[in-house]
């Protein structure tokens, strides 16, 4: 029983200081160790309404990260899609590639809000859309509870963006530790055009059997008329 008590304390410890992402849509105080590299697999499914006829979308990214420093990363995602209409299925395409980094000011409980910047840029495959994001990330643990929550700025520019307006949103989420290996919890997605409105809201599980190998997943339900219906969102991370 010690060894087990041992092996469950070791265990938690090691995967505390890896990458291990909590949620899928809303980015916690965490980074790459310095040194390290993760390879995320993000797979995304989802339909516009619960009708029949209605469009459905896949959606694939194979997420490269680098800790430069413990406090410092940096990360390629290179996102493919697929869009099915009916009968009608388009081929599986690449739709971005997308730089991003994150700093933590830092160590974890040192602020009373853990306090993160996440930015990134990406660019559009055949088309002159560039986006340009910038992400502000607040966290604190409460025993086993860690709630998370994001505010977002997006600026698309290119000759095929139809304005340049920034986009503000945010995400928000709870987890809360059931077992050394096993998370449970609920996020959220939103925008704000006159007032904030809610986009999706879901339950997300991780499960982290090491520090090394790690799966998260989540759905997404619209709560207003504007978003789609339903997406689940499914992480695997690896830590090299």
């Amino acid at each position: 029983m010690r060894a087990l008590v041992v092996g469950a304390l070791v265990l938690a410890g090691g995967t505390a200081h890896a990458d291990v992402r909590l949620f899928t849509r809303t980015y916690e105080y965490s980074t790459v160790p310095e040194g390290r590299t993760t390879i995320d697999l993000w797979h995304t499914q989802g339909r516009t309404s619960w009708d029949a006829d209605t469009a459905q979308a896949f959606a694939q990214v194979l997420e490269v990260e680098h800790g430069i420093t413990d406090s410092i990363d940096l990360a390629l995602l290179t996102t493919f899609e697929e869009v099915t209409l009916g009968r009608a299925t388009t081929a599986l395409s690449l739709r971005e590639t997308r730089v991003t980094g994150r700093y933590r000011f830092v160590e974890r409980a040192e602020w009373p809000i853990d306090t993160m910047v996440h930015v990134s840029a990406a660019k559009d495959f055949g088309a002159s859309i560039y986006r340009f994001e910038g992400k502000l990330v607040g966290a604190r643990d409460f025993d086993r509870i860690t709630v998370a929550a994001n505010a977002i700025l997006e600026l698309d520019l290119g000759n095929d963006v139809d304005g340049h307006d920034l986009v503000f949103s945010a995400a928000a989420g709870a987890s809360y530790q059931l077992h050394p290996t096993l998370r449970a919890g609920a996020e959220g997605v939103g925008t704000f055009e006159s007032d904030l409105q809610p986009i999706s809201l879901g339950p997300v599980v991780n499960w982290f059997p090491t520090s090394s190998f790690w799966l998260t997943v989540g759905a997404g339900f619209g709560v207003t008329d504007e978003a789609d219906a339903f997406a689940v969102r499914a992480i695997l991370g690896l830590e090299l």
